[in-house]
């Protein structure tokens, strides 16, 4: 992979230059060089100080051009003035590499992204990689590098773990090594981003995503200024069945500001964040503790094939709890078959045999009992991975050795599924669970958690990456065109979604006429290639007798020429539909991340509850349908409480083909949104009683194309 080959001379350099070295090491200088030669670099270290001909006893260079051999990479820990010079003689003299933890950049303004600009301009010229500026710079401890000022070196120093770590924020990449440490995990490769002046978020991914020396990928995220890069690297990690875990701030609107401020970075829409992590498997985590959780649980490499989850506890309390973080985390709590139970009741048996599963305190007086229950259990065949509950009783004296006896047997005859443990115990207690291969954690909650990652990360490797592009025949839109609603409605009749039969007329007498024959309720919109919110000029007229379809149009006439200076191009009169569920079904040309997917119930119901969800344009109808599972509202499509369950294969379809056609006119169309679609019982199909287009402007010296539809009827 190309991004693995231009970044070795930063994360694997066979030899580095330090510009601003000191032999002060409370200075940056004097740090990042301690720092290298504490690692066991075993490159060759070339400190540059015009004033001493000595550094922390090693030679020192006044300029970079007097070193006999040319630096893989250099430090630059210079102050802000200084680096461009810096950058230029290391350019001219074929470093291949620089690490700028200096700042005052572009995070300053204009004057600072110039001085940024020319930086990466001269670096560019030479063929020389740039990490920052405004880093904390990166450390690879596979090959004893360590390029950076941070304290977190005497931490590290010992250990090369199997994960690693990319990080939009210096500080917040030194606490993540320093709390890993603290719960027995090592970060192995660690990349800090700073300003992103030449590489990048993506590119940092891209090379653990693919690093034989990291088995995890863990980042910080606070906005992506490369879209592909990024894209690039998610894919690599998928492909890899690599686990990619990320901690994305800018959640709220507050976060994004800080973010934005921060980072100088497009922070884009959240949800469409969420949309890229769902579609390439990324697990989301809200919180350190919970990064590091996953991290530790994903290190074992034991990933289960479903989420089938045994819960066996010796606390009934404890494993009702375990039963509602399960469902919190989309698993199934599935049922023990009757031969189970009866396995489970000769263990213990007054205890509960189906899931959860209490053993009781009768644990304590036979602690291999957990050790069998796990057996009859995971032995049926009926679960993917199990959660135990062995709380204070792991370090009970007596009873303390036979069942972690026991559980490790137990663990080693079931080595392929995740099994998880909570516990109260000291912590030498907690090390020996996690040596007999299970994942220990002292709360269920987090436990749960993990467990639930595990089989999330699973899940999206063994499903193939979908085409970025649009698959298919979806019609070509052009940019500047202008939609009315009925024109909205031929396209996607086009497309393969049906609209009520409905009546185009010109004016009061028409709108008559057209009641007429529905002979029964009717809605009235002004139809107008000008307005895209009809309700918003009083354009819209719901369950209108038709004895009083020519009064409201010419009421509807006067209101709307009083408050739009739309031109208007007809009414459309269709019969109130008032059957089956209704829908929201929208696209958006994300800035950032291109056309994106989104559904929810429709109505007001959408902006009031919030309870959509979002993909990359475009999906397909299997995916539609894990978005509409997703809604916490799909119940009301499901047949909630004895209802009929509604066409969700036509929704489905529906969404997949609004996607698509989002996706082939990405360079034309803004939005396109069906707010209502009707989706009707089980079998009888989805109906969109409502369609907006938006498209991108077309080229200034270009006039606009209006498409108005000038037909009687549509059917």
């Amino acid at each position: 992979m190309a991004t693995r080959q231009s970044l070795t001379p930063l994360l694997h350099p066979r030899s580095v230059a330090v510009i601003g070295a000191s032999g002060d090491v409370t200075r940056i200088g004097g740090r990042a060089l301690r720092h290298l030669v504490q690692v066991g670099f075993e490159g060759g270290i070339f400190p540059v100080n015009p004033t001493r001909i000595e550094v922390q006893g090693l030679k020192a260079w006044a300029r970079i051009e007097d070193i006999p051999t040319t630096p893989d990479c250099a430090i630059i820990a210079l102050p802000t003035g200084a680096v461009l010079p810096a950058i230029q003689a290391c350019a001219r003299k074929g470093v291949r590499a620089a690490v700028i933890f200096s700042s005052g950049f572009a995070e300053l303004g204009a004057e600072g992204e110039r001085l940024q600009q020319q930086i990466v301009a001269d670096a560019r010229a030479h063929g020389m990689r740039l990490l920052g500026p405004n880093c904390l710079g990166a450390y690879n401890l596979h090959a004893r590098s360590f390029l950076s000022f941070s304290g977190i070196c005497d931490d590290v120093a010992g250990t090369a773990g199997r994960l690693g770590l990319v990080s939009q924020s210096g500080g917040y990449a030194g606490e993540v090594v320093k709390s890993a440490g603290d719960v027995g995990l090592a970060f192995g490769v660690w990349i800090t981003t700073g300003n992103e002046a030449d590489i990048g978020l993506g590119e940092a991914l891209g090379y653990l995503a693919t690093s034989k020396d990291v088995d995890v990928v863990v980042g910080y995220i606070e906005g992506v200024r490369d879209p592909a890069a990024f894209y690039e690297a998610l894919a690599a990690a998928h492909a890899r069945r690599k686990p990619v875990i990320v901690l994305k701030v800018g959640r709220t609107d507050q976060g994004a500001r800080a973010a934005a401020s921060h980072t100088a970075s497009l922070v884009g829409s959240d949800a469409v964040y969420d949309a890229v992590f769902a579609r390439f498997g990324v697990y989301r985590a809200r919180t350190t503790e919970e990064m590091l959780d996953v991290a530790y649980a994903a290190s074992r490499g034991r990933f289960p094939h479903g989420k089938r989850l045994a819960i066996l506890t010796n606390s009934g309390g404890i494993g009702v709890q375990a039963a509602d973080f399960a469902a919190d985390e989309q698993l199934e709590v599935a049922a023990v078959s009757p031969e189970v139970q009866r396995e489970l009741v000769a263990i213990s048996p007054n205890g509960a045999p189906f899931n959860p599963i209490d053993l009781t305190g009768q644990v304590a007086n036979d602690p291999p009992m957990f050790a069998r229950a796990i057996d009859a259990v995971l032995g049926s065949g009926e679960f993917d991975m199990a959660y135990c509950n062995v709380g204070l009783i792991a370090g009970l004296p007596f009873i303390e050795k036979p069942l972690l006896h026991g559980l490790t047997e137990a663990a080693q005859r079931f080595a392929d599924l995740p099994m998880a443990v909570s516990v109260t115990a000291p912590d030498a207690i907690v090390n020996a669970y996690q040596e007999a291969g299970y994942l220990c954690y002292r709360e269920p909650a987090r436990a749960i958690k993990a467990l639930a990652a595990l089989a999330q990360f699973h899940a999206a490797w063994a499903t193939p990456l979908p085409p970025r592009s649009a698959q298919g025949r979806s019609p070509r839109i052009e940019a500047g065109a202008r939609f009315s609603e009925a024109d909205g409605k031929a396209l996607l009749a086009a497309i393969g979604i049906a609209s009520p039969t409905e009546y185009l007329v010109a004016d009061a007498a028409g709108a008559h006429d057209a009641a007429r024959r529905i002979n029964g309720p009717v809605a009235i919109k002004v139809v107008s290639a000008d307005i895209l919110h009809k309700s918003d000029v009083g354009g819209v007229a719901l369950n209108v007798a038709p004895g009083s379809a020519a009064d409201c149009v010419a009421a509807m006439q006067a209101t709307v020429s009083a408050k739009s200076t739309g031109r208007i191009g007809g009414y459309l009169v269709s019969p109130m539909i008032t059957e089956g569920v209704e829908c929201f079904v929208g696209t958006h040309n994300d800035p950032l991340f291109g056309p994106t997917v989104t559904f929810g119930l429709g109505g007001v119901a959408v902006e009031l509850l919030k309870d959509v969800t979002t993909r990359l344009a475009p999906v397909s109808a299997a995916e539609a349908t894990e978005m509409i599972r997703g809604t916490r509202s799909f119940p009301l499509l499901d047949g909630f409480r004895g209802r009929r369950r509604a066409d969700i294969p036509a929704l489905a379809r529906a969404i997949s083909a609004v996607s698509h056609l989002a996706a082939v006119n990405a360079d034309s169309v803004r939005t396109i949104e069906i707010n209502p679609l009707r989706v009707l019982d089980e079998g009888k199909g989805a109906i969109a009683l409502d369609a907006v287009i938006e498209t991108r402007p077309r080229h200034p010296t270009q006039p606009p194309q209006d498409i108005s539809s000038q037909g009687e009827q549509r059917a």
